[in-house]
């Protein structure tokens, strides 16, 4: 009898050592997802969170003083919870090729319901943007066709949303027709976890940045120069090349100047490379 009381004992507490064992292997197991959760989100998040503000921050480059709005009012869609998601935006910014050809170049974010995720135990949409883009020859009236996609963001977005806000922070209503009085772009959004389970924690992100919209009327952004002489006493310092980009030294406006045909593009003493 001795005997099988010993056994019983010892299986019982095998048992037990065994079912802690499980439970803190299950902990174990579901910290580690949450943490993986964690850092995938937020990798998603700054990934997308950067080349938006790279993106917009374009947004009426090369542009003249007096020109039409650089952008398009933002189209909205009530979602979930009552909060406005931004289903369409279009930029605009202009583009010169190393041939002298002027092009205006749009780029359009259509966001669009991509599924359902599960937070904080409801069921909420998630979405997704896409970025496309066009182009026409300045001077003629035909644009080409929107291209493929070029840029998608994480297909767990919670909500994104675009507001075109005046000098007080204050979203201004019609912004295409009163593009005098937009001061900045805002933009939020927040990216769902990818997965989660009850050690997941935040179960979202949430992203708020506020770009200023390019300045039109400084007339001294682009002072291309006329000729190489044109890069000699320093003069070099205060030109650019057609796009706005400053040079680094006279040897490379210079290069610019004289279409390429003489010096090098870059101050390093590397060979020239067209622009």
């Amino acid at each position: 009898m001795q005997f099988l009381y010993d056994n019983l004992t010892a299986t019982v507490i095998a048992l037990m050592t065994t079912l802690i064992l499980l439970s803190i292997q299950s902990r174990a197991t579901q910290n580690s997802v949450a943490e993986v959760s964690r850092n995938r989100m937020g990798e998603l998040t700054q990934t997308f969170a950067s080349w938006l503000e790279r993106d917009i921050e374009r947004m009426g480059e090369n542009f003249e003083d007096g020109e039409r709005a650089p952008f398009d009012n933002p189209v909205y869609t009530e979602g979930s919870g009552g909060t406005d998601i931004t289903t369409q935006f279009t930029f605009y910014r202009d583009s010169t090729t190393s041939s002298g050809d002027e092009y205006r170049i749009a780029t359009r974010y259509e966001v669009a319901q991509k599924g359902t995720r599960t937070v904080d135990g409801t069921s909420k949409p998630t979405y997704q943007l896409t970025r496309k883009k066009r182009r026409k020859e300045m001077g003629t009236g035909s644009w080409s066709s929107w291209s493929s996609v070029q840029g998608v963001s994480p297909s767990s977005l919670g909500y994104f949303q675009i507001d075109l806000l005046d000098k007080d922070a204050s979203p201004v209503s019609n912004p295409n027709g009163n593009a005098d009085q937009v001061h900045s772009v805002r933009v939020r959004f927040s990216v769902v976890s990818p997965f989660q389970n009850a050690q997941t924690f935040p179960r979202a992100t949430h992203v708020g940045s506020v770009l200023l919209v390019r300045d039109q009327s400084d007339a001294s952004v682009i002072s291309v120069p006329e000729n190489a002489k044109s890069c000699t006493g320093g003069n070099w310092k205060q030109l650019t090349d057609r796009t706005g980009k400053p040079f680094g030294c006279a040897a490379a406006c210079k290069y610019i100047a004289s279409g390429g045909s003489k010096g090098s593009d870059n101050c390093t003493g590397g060979k020239g490379r067209p622009w």
